[in-house]
């Protein structure tokens, strides 16, 4: 019988190692009564949160977002997070919590950073390639399973070009992220008062400017950024809930100075306190929803 070569020395055209794991895939919302409160993801997974149709609102780790339809945001590990709409126009959302893991690592999505929330440029593509899976989710062929992983791949692939996470940039440890959770808990609780960045990073034992940073990348706000939207969050509150003057208001929210309160809570707003207090938004103030959006410089549009 003749010598044959096994060729073994040919590299392989490809050669995958990859695990999936779905915690939820699917569409969901779409009646007044939705609502997820205040949560946490388990520290491997990641989740990609579409508005679909009409839009929520959305506070992760502190930091609050206005979806609208076609938005993408991104949550993930131990991120806490909670999700609201207005009832009169229920929100609909494509929303997969997944983990993709190789030997030695849980997750290999968390080894990049995403923009936490970015318009998709074109929603009906995103839609299409969703419901493939979905479509691929509800067979019932003896080859269900392989039908899934790839249709999932060709998802994921999809969603990750239009995404282009920076590479190589590893999740936060769980802890930091409890501690700057903490640390937001700490300063809502002193919002009338006088803080200083040193004594802010001092409550969770950490160098200020290691705390600047951390907070920054994880927030999107330097410290002092965050701290001005939530009392001006806090006043909005406080306009549309009692009848306090606005010096008073302005005092209790940690402004000296009402006159500089006014001109931060226009630019912030886009109305004066008092015009606030009189309008619609004022008065729907209780619901995330409705109020008036924020100028937020987190949004992002991928690259095609």
């Amino acid at each position: 019988m003749p010598w044959l070569p096994y060729h073994h020395d040919w590299k392989p055209a490809f050669q995958g190692g990859f695990g999936w794991r779905l915690h939820w895939f699917g569409r969901y919302g779409g009646h007044p009564a939705w609502s997820i409160p205040e949560a946490r993801l388990a520290p491997d997974m990641i989740e990609f949160f579409f508005a679909e149709k009409n839009p929520c609102s959305a506070r992760v780790n502190g930091r609050k977002f206005v979806m609208e339809a076609g938005d993408m945001l991104v949550v993930t590990s131990a991120d806490e997070f909670s999700f609201a709409h207005d009832p009169a126009r229920p929100n609909v959302h494509l929303s997969a919590s997944l983990a993709l893991s190789q030997p030695g690592a849980a997750n290999v999505l968390l080894r990049h950073t995403y923009p936490r929330r970015s318009t998709m440029p074109d929603p009906a593509r995103y839609i299409a390639e969703f419901e493939h899976v979905l479509n691929a989710m509800s067979g019932t062929t003896a080859f269900r399973d392989l039908a899934i992983a790839g249709a999932l791949s060709q998802w994921l692939a999809y969603l990750l070009d239009v995404l282009r996470p920076h590479m190589g940039a590893g999740a936060l440890d769980r802890g930091v992220k409890d501690r700057l959770l903490t640390s937001q808990a700490w300063a809502n609780a002193r919002l009338g008062g006088i803080i200083t960045l040193a004594e802010w990073a001092a409550s969770v034992k950490m160098n200020p400017v290691y705390f600047g940073r951390i907070f920054k990348r994880e927030t999107g706000l330097k410290p002092m950024e965050w701290l001005g939207q939530r009392r001006l969050e806090m006043a909005a509150q406080c306009l549309s809930g009692t009848s306090k003057s606005i010096a008073a208001i302005a005092g209790d929210c940690g402004y000296s100075c009402p006159f500089y309160f006014s001109r931060q809570f226009r630019h912030h707003y886009g109305l004066a306190p008092s015009l606030y207090r009189r309008s619609s938004f004022g008065r729907n103030s209780g619901d995330p929803a409705k109020q008036v959006p924020a100028r937020d410089p987190g949004r992002s549009s991928p690259a095609k």
